[in-house]
């Protein structure tokens, strides 16, 4: 025991820590692990069954995983290249299985892990250890991140930042050490978070920012040793956007080797809006984001943007107003190294996830602040720690006040975690929070019908958030299909074959609804056109149902006699 306990500062040691740092940041890990215990519990949510459940991709060679691009099914084509978590998805579905706990400890365990190094970066950046401490503990337990934590299948997010931190903080160290092989070991960390997302790349700057003074520096070898530290970057970044377009480029989805640009396929396949609309977007977005880590309590899976901001002039233009003076005063009175280092952080890491680049995804997504919100810890950890009260009975009254913020925001943290415990659960709360939303209606109709889809009672809850959906809004993806599942299974053969046609008028290749379609019609009579839905079901490329092929083959072989 004594050998571990002597072991651990030199452990931490690569990194610069101090032993009087140590217990701090060990305080951080704790207490990050204490909010999310709650989780452990939870199961599978969401894109998990897809993400990982039913995934073939996971059933397949780990190498392969390096050359296939991060989807769920061989008809939906998306630019996203994140080999290294799918990787972490399969080698737990080897040791363990399909059992969602152990995946939820393993997001726990980065997650606390991430709050670790974030308290050490903001060691190197604020002044003193009690900035630092409480930088790491906002990042802990803020309610912003449950659901990057809670759901598995955005693991990539907390990897990428985990090698952000790492690779960022090994350089430092190899700068102050004067050596180049932490430079060669942060670079093979950068890598890892290039293969697990993006937005990894963005730590580029950074890492580089850390050399300026070397290059500028006219000492014998200061320059050579610089340009030696980041040349296995270049080296990093090559092979990465080599085997990004490797790979993007055999499917047709990406043209150039430069990440967010798609090609004409890719952009002939999902409807982005122009650049000026994104760009608009975030007049509201970033409003929004701000407003949830001021006040996070409603906080959402799903969030809308309003197509007509036009009704939100007035809050909209009250928002900037204060963020322009806010931003305008730390730049001014306010100003301080930590605060621009913050501030940069998190416009930098903001423009990946801003809508900007052309990825198919959701517009807005908690998410998505992971890891620019880092840097807005950092800035108001040194605001408080900078014009913290001098007084001692002031000043205990602050630590009063700053501990009372952490306490809300970790029990808000633990019971948003109770909202991640199941689908229905998630959805419930989505369309508390948002009556008028028809994808929680939609989501919640979904969770409802895969709970048990032989059960009349869940059938019958699930056509009713389906209905509320539709009523909301006709055209969204997917919910004739389950109606018509619904409609075929209680007998109703006419009804489902109306919901299967409004189906198929929103979406052409929806195999299960061509199939079903078929068995509908046959029931009531209309053979001929039965006979035409089950051809051209095998025709449609894309996903097959288990049995599905021989099924319609036979049907075929049937109604041809």
């Amino acid at each position: 025991m004594n050998n571990i306990t002597g072991a651990m500062p030199k452990i931490f040691g690569m990194f610069g820590v101090k032993t009087n740092d140590l217990l701090a940041g060990l305080l951080v890990v704790l207490v990050s692990i204490l909010v999310y215990a709650n989780s452990l519990g939870n199961g599978f949510v969401w894109d998990d069954t897809n993400v990982i459940v039913t995934n073939p991709a996971l059933q397949g060679s780990p190498v392969a995983l390096f050359s296939s691009i991060d989807t769920t099914r061989d008809y939906e084509l998306l630019p996203y290249y994140r080999p290294l978590a799918m990787l972490t998805f399969l080698l737990e579905e080897r040791v363990h299985g399909l059992i969602p706990w152990p995946m939820h400890f393993i997001n726990v365990l980065l997650h606390a892990a991430n709050a670790f190094l974030v308290f050490l970066l903001a060691r190197t950046v604020l002044a003193d250890t009690r900035g630092a401490l409480l930088a790491g503990l906002l990042f802990a337990v803020h309610p912003i991140n449950t659901e990057a934590v809670d759901f598995i299948s955005t693991r990539n997010t907390i990897l990428a930042c985990f090698f952000i931190l790492t690779a960022y903080l090994m350089h430092r160290r190899s700068i102050m050490q004067k050596n180049s092989i932490g430079a060669f070991a942060a670079a093979v960390f950068l890598l890892a978070g290039f293969f697990s997302k993006e937005s990894a790349l963005v730590a580029l700057p950074f890492i580089i920012a850390l050399e300026v003074p070397s290059l500028r520096d006219r000492v014998s070898g200061s320059r050579s040793r610089a340009a030696l530290r980041l040349l296995p970057y270049a080296v990093a970044v090559s092979c990465y956007l080599v085997m990004r377009w490797l790979t993007l480029s055999r499917l047709g989805i990406q043209t150039g080797m430069v990440p967010g640009f798609g090609s004409q396929q890719l952009q002939s396949m999902y409807k982005f809006p122009d650049l000026w609309t994104r760009l608009a977007d975030n007049l509201y977005s970033i409003p929004r984001y701000l407003l949830s880590l001021i006040g996070p309590i409603a906080l959402s899976p799903r969030y809308v943007i309003p197509e007509n901001l036009r009704p939100l002039a007035l809050p909209l233009v009250s928002a900037w107003i204060c963020i322009s003076a806010i931003v305008g005063w730390l730049l001014t009175k306010g100003r301080s190294r930590a605060t621009l280092f913050g501030l940069l952080w998190f416009a930098a890491f903001y423009l990946p996830v801003s809508g900007i680049a052309l990825f198919p995804s959701s517009p807005m997504a908690d998410r998505y602040l992971y890891v620019p919100a880092i840097g807005l810890w950092f800035v108001a950890a040194d605001q408080a720690t900078r014009f913290f009260p001098s007084g001692a009975r002031v000043r205990r009254y602050g630590v009063v006040a700053v501990t009372t913020v952490l306490l809300v925001l970790s029990v808000l943290t633990i019971r948003r975690n109770l909202d991640w415990k199941n689908d229905v659960t998630l959805f419930v709360r989505l369309v508390e929070q948002y009556p008028d939303n028809a994808f929680g209606h939609a989501g919640l109709g979904e969770a409802y019908f895969m709970r048990n889809r032989q059960d009349a009672g869940e059938l019958k809850l699930a056509e009713q958030e389906f209905e509320k959906s539709l009523a909301l809004n006709p055209l969204i993806q997917g919910v004739h299909t389950k109606m018509g599942y619904i409609r075929l299974a209680r007998g109703d053969s006419e009804g489902a074959v109306q919901s299967y046609t409004l189906a198929l008028g929103i979406h052409p290749s929806d195999k299960e609804a061509r199939l079903n379609r078929g068995i509908a019609l046959e029931n009531i009579g209309r053979q001929k056109e039965a006979l035409n839905d089950f051809k051209l079901f095998l025709a449609t490329p894309g996903y097959e149902l288990a049995d599905a092929r021989p099924y319609a083959e036979g049907r075929i072989r049937e109604l041809s006699k």
